[in-house]
C-alpha cells in the first residue's frame, strides 16, 4: 500500500486503519493487538480484515465461541483445520500441493480429555498446529494473524484469563509464537487493563477514531450528484441519521419525502431500504406497532420489486420478514415470529440463497420450540437441513448448519422415532467430504 493514495472518504479512513495496524506490526515485541473502536467504526475494522483475508490466507478471522478456557484453543484448532480442508480440493486442482496434515495432538484422545481442564496444554497445541502449517507452506503462510472474534463469550473474565495464558505460552515458547500475531477487536478496552499491565510489551492498544458516521455526508458532498439520484441520496443520508435522534416526526417526514422520489422513479428496491431504516428506528425506540408497520411495508415493496422483475426482489421481501420477526421476538411473540421466518424461508429459497434459507428455518425452529409447538419446531429444523444440501460443500462449514444439527440432537433422543431420519440427513450433508 506504499504507493496507493486514498481518493474518497472511505479509502481515507481505510488508510488510517492501515496506519494503526502498521504501528502494531512494526512493534517486534507486540503479539496481541487490542483494537478498540465505537460500534460504528467497528465496521471499518471488520472491512480492513475482510480485505486482508481476501488477499492472503495468512490472515484468519476466527469466530469459534468462547465457551470455556479449556475448550477455546481446541475450537480454534478445529476452525483452522476446517479452513484448510475447505481449500484443499481447489488448491490441488490449481496445481498447489495441499498435502499438510495436522500434527497428532499430544497424547491419545482419552488422555487429552483427562487433561482438558489444563488450557495451557491446549494453547501449546494451538501454537504447535499453527507453526506446523507455516513450516509446511512457508510461501502461503509466512506468518499467521488470528483475528479473534468469538460469536459468543460466556465469561469475560475467563476470556481475559485465556488471553493471558496465550501470551504466557508465547513468551515461554518464542520459537513457536515468533511469527504469529493476535487481534481482539472490541468496543470496550477496560476488561483488558490487567492484561496490559501483566504483559506491557506484548499487548498493543489502538483506540481507533475513524468517524465512519460522517462518511455518507462526505461522499454525498464530494459526488456533487444532482437530479432524482442526488435528491434521494441526500434524503437517505438524513434518514439514517434520525435513528440516533429519537424523533418520530422527523423520521416520518424524511421517510415520506424519500418514498415519493423512489416511487416516482419506480425504485422499489430503494423503497424497501427506506422502510427497513424506519423499522430499525422504531425497533430501537421500542415502538412495536410502528416497527411492524414499517417492516410489513418493506416486504410489500419487495413484492412490487418481484413483480417488476428486479433481481433482488425475493431477498428484499425476506429482509422485511426478518425485520418483522425481530420485532415479535423482542416482545416474546414466538409463534408470530416463527410464521415470519417460515415465509422468509420461502422468499430466500426463491432467491436461491440457501445460506439464508437455512437461517430462516433455523430461527423458525427455535421460535416454534419457545412457543411450545414441538412438532412444528422439528419440521422446521429438518427443513433447514434439507436447505443445507443446496449449499456448496465447501461453504457448509461457514453456515449455521452445525447449530441446526446441535439443536436437533438436543430435541431428538437416541430412541426417538425420528433419530434415524436425523442421522440420514446429517450423513447426506457430510457426503463427499
Amino acid at each position: 500500500m506504499q504507493n496507493w493514495q486514498p481518493s474518497n472518504p472511505v479509502e481515507r479512513r481505510f488508510m488510517d486503519a492501515h496506519t494503526d495496524w502498521t504501528r502494531f506490526a512494526k512493534d517486534r515485541a507486540a503479539r496481541l493487538l487490542i483494537w478498540q473502536t465505537d460500534e460504528t467504526d467497528a465496521r471499518l475494522v471488520q472491512l480492513y480484515f475482510q480485505v486482508q483475508e481476501e488477499t492472503s490466507c495468512a490472515v484468519r478471522t476466527m469466530r469459534a465461541s468462547f465457551v470455556s478456557e479449556a475448550r477455546y484453543a481446541r475450537a480454534l484448532m478445529d476452525e483452522l483445520v476446517a479452513f484448510y480442508e475447505s481449500r484443499r480440493e481447489t488448491s490441488n486442482a490449481q496445481g498447489m500441493r495441499a498435502d499438510w496434515q495436522a500434527p497428532r495432538r499430544d497424547g491419545a484422545d482419552s488422555a487429552h480429555s483427562a487433561h482438558s481442564a489444563h488450557s495451557a496444554d491446549s494453547v501449546l497445541d494451538l501454537l504447535t498446529l499453527a507453526d506446523s502449517l507455516m513450516r509446511h507452506h512457508p510461501d502461503i503462510f509466512p506468518a499467521l494473524v488470528f483475528v479473534l472474534e468469538p460469536t459468543q463469550v460466556r465469561d469475560e473474565a475467563a476470556w481475559s484469563r485465556w488471553l493471558d495464558g496465550l501470551l504466557s505460552a508465547v513468551a515461554a515458547s518464542p520459537q513457536l509464537g515468533e511469527r504469529m500475531r493476535f487481534v481482539v477487536p472490541c468496543t470496550h478496552a477496560a476488561p483488558f487493563d490487567s492484561l496490559r499491565q501483566r504483559h506491557p510489551d506484548a499487548v498493543h492498544l489502538v483506540q481507533g477514531r475513524y468517524s465512519m458516521a460522517s462518511v455518507p455526508r462526505e461522499l454525498l458532498a464530494e459526488s456533487g450528484e444532482r437530479g432524482p439520484n442526488g435528491e434521494f441520496r441526500r434524503l437517505f443520508v438524513m434518514l439514517t441519521e434520525t435513528i440516533e435522534s429519537g424523533s418520530p416526526a422527523r423520521l416520518e417526514a424524511l421517510r415520506g419525502a424519500a418514498l415519493r422520489v423512489a416511487q416516482r422513479e419506480q425504485w422499489f428496491d430503494q423503497c424497501v431500504v427506506v422502510h427497513l431504516i424506519a423499522g430499525a428506528a422504531y425497533l430501537k425506540w421500542r415502538d412495536r406497532e410502528r416497527a411492524i408497520e414499517a417492516y410489513r411495508s418493506a416486504a410489500e415493496s419487495g413484492r412490487r420489486a418481484v413483480d417488476a422483475g428486479q433481481a433482488a426482489g425475493h431477498k428484499l421481501v425476506a429482509n422485511g420478514l426478518f425485520g418483522e420477526a425481530s420485532v415479535h421476538l423482542t416482545h416474546r411473540a414466538f409463534a408470530q415470529a416463527a410464521y415470519c421466518y417460515e415465509r422468509a424461508a420461502a422468499s430466500t429459497a426463491a432467491a436461491q440463497d440457501a445460506l439464508m434459507t437455512v437461517e430462516a428455518w433455523r430461527m423458525g425452529a427455535v421460535c416454534w420450540e419457545k412457543a411450545g409447538e414441538r412438532e412444528h419446531a422439528l419440521e422446521a429444523g429438518f427443513n433447514a437441513l434439507d436447505a443445507g444440501l443446496l449449499i456448496d460443500e465447501s461453504m457448509r462449514a461457514q453456515s449455521n448448519l452445525r447449530l441446526v444439527v446441535e439443536w436437533l440432537v438436543k430435541q431428538i433422543g437416541a430412541f426417538d422415532s425420528r433419530r434415524g431420519e436425523l442421522s440420514e440427513k446429517v450423513a447426506a450433508l457430510r457426503g463427499g467430504r
